[in-house]
């Protein structure tokens, strides 16, 4: 086993380091001067930092304990004999995954520009950071040359901090070993799906988040290559995961050279279908294998394009046919308390085991049936009256919460999807996407652990509406209300079903 680390090597061509415009010094140069910074603020004051050009690279070097951190861009060329060492070294690591099990980590990948891995697949399977930015409109990417300012706080330095991050995590992770002290391996993996331009910087807060957090992040590097290389790499990655993670907003994504679809929608596909696989396999091999897959779907979609609105509601029909699958059109913040809840306590595969403030489970003793009234806060008061109505019939009424730790706000929401007998969702101020999503929770019940057929669901409309009334019904939903006030005469043909005279 290698020995504690000696310094950090930082190797680079020598065109990437020429200097800036305005300034005497080069990228790298300003790279090495902002991450000596870091790592000295996270009290690695005795850790030696080099620069290194790959002309002057010896082998010799990385016989050393070292992390290796290479900065590549375009002017990066296989034939250079400084980057034939590199490869060499970490051919070696990959081949030897016992002897050096672990040591990948080592190995950083900078990308000081969009880098093409054509001609260096060893590099894919390292950890990569992105240190460009891309144009939300255009779409093109830009060399970061100010180090300061709003953009760069976005584009560079939390990406640089992700560094320091993982440098500290590996140097931690070498000295435990070196106390003789056992290091488990991490169980709880998440999938990060790639995302399209708009949301690189959610999806970089998401990850930090994870991470922060203990938790494995896959994939380490960029999906990229062919459709058939792309296709190998995710269904890879998602067999090593606990959790899918997709985060949808109005960008599509660049289509796969020579396919008429984005990687955003292809890794969506391979889920799909990977969640599916595992479902049968369950079923037939009679084991209990988790995989979850959780899709956020922004709420700031203002300048959509007709394709992706397809892909949204495509994404929210497919969602309700795999119990798996959750879709969640939340505020960034509640759906990161969501995605660490649904890891760190296995959500609604180990939900038994769950203390929940603010649920009353319904009465075994009592033989009434159970009505589950899902409304929205701001219809609670007017919702009312149907609740009162339904305990006037001796019907058992249970509603959603609205105050609370979210994790427990969802979980009650599930466990009353699980153990009522019929539904009824109420639309008063409240949009037909919010309808539709809790349409789609009562299809998937059966994923919350539910066992018996509902036997009755509706949609209560209080005044004029707007919807496509041919949804409710190929999904077998009542329609219930007129444009009036609420009267008990509305409530007829749903109670008639539920009572078994229908």
């Amino acid at each position: 086993m290698m020995n504690v680390i000696e310094k950090i090597l930082i190797v680079h061509s020598e065109e990437d380091d020429v200097a800036i415009q305005g300034d005497d010094k080069g990228w790298v140069t300003n790279f090495f001067k902002f991450l000596s910074s870091l790592l000295l603020h996270m009290n690695y004051r005795d850790l030696l930092i080099e620069v290194c050009s790959l002309g002057q690279l010896k082998k010799s070097e990385l016989k050393k304990n070292i992390i290796l951190v290479l900065v590549v861009s375009p002017f990066l060329k296989f034939e250079n004999k400084g980057y034939q060492i590199i490869s060499s070294w970490v051919k070696q690591m990959i081949s030897s995954p016992e002897e050096y099990q672990g040591e990948q980590e080592r190995c950083l990948v900078v990308h000081k520009t969009v880098f093409n891995f054509q001609n260096f697949p060893e590099l894919m399977n390292l950890n990569n950071y992105q240190l460009y930015e891309i144009d939300n409109v255009t779409g093109i990417p830009r060399e970061i040359n100010r180090f300061f300012g709003s953009q760069a706080e976005k584009n560079y330095w939390m990406k640089l901090i992700d560094l320091s991050f993982d440098i500290s995590r590996f140097l931690s992770l070498k000295s435990k070993k070196n106390d003789g002290k056992t290091i488990n391996k991490r169980e709880k993996t998440v999938y990060l799906a790639e995302v399209g331009k708009d949301l690189i910087i959610q999806r970089d807060m998401m990850r930090r988040e994870l991470r922060s957090h203990g938790f494995e992040v896959l994939p380490k590097n960029v999906i990229t290559g062919n459709r058939r290389e792309m296709e190998m790499a995710i269904k890879d990655n998602l067999s090593n995961a606990r959790l899918s993670l997709h985060l949808i907003g109005e960008d599509y994504g660049d289509n796969i050279e020579g396919h008429d679809l984005s990687l955003v929608d292809l890794q969506n596909e391979i889920a799909n279908e990977y969640s599916d696989n595992l479902t049968k396999e369950n079923l037939k091999n009679n084991q209990k294998k988790h995989f979850g897959r959780l899709i956020w779907i922004s709420q700031s979609r203002k300048n959509i394009t007709e394709r992706q609105k397809i892909f949204i509601e495509n994404i929210k029909t497919e969602a309700a046919l795999y119990e798996e699958t959750e879709v969640l059109e939340v505020d960034m913040e509640e759906m990161k308390s969501i995605v660490i809840e649904e890891i760190e306590t296995g959500g609604r595969f180990y939900s038994a085991n769950r203390e929940v403030s603010g649920y009353k489970e319904p009465s075994k003793t009592d033989s009434s049936k159970i009505i589950y009234l899902i409304l929205d806060k701001e219809d609670c008061e007017e919702g009312q009256l149907i609740a009162k109505a339904l305990k006037k019939k001796s019907f058992q009424v249970v509603q959603p919460i609205f105050e609370g730790e979210l994790v427990d706000v969802r979980y009650i929401h599930q466990e009353n999807l699980k153990r009522c007998d019929a539904a009824i969702i109420y639309f008063g101020n409240t949009s037909e996407s919010w309808i539709k999503t809790k349409l789609q929770d009562l299809m998937k019940s059966p994923g919350f652990g539910r066992e018996k057929k509902m036997i009755a669901k509706a949609v209560y409309f209080r005044g004029q509406k707007k919807m496509d009334v041919n949804y409710l019904k190929k999904n077998n939903t009542m329609i219930l209300g007129d444009q009036s006030e609420f009267n008990m005469a509305h409530l007829k043909p749903f109670l008639e079903l539920l009572e078994g005279k229908k």
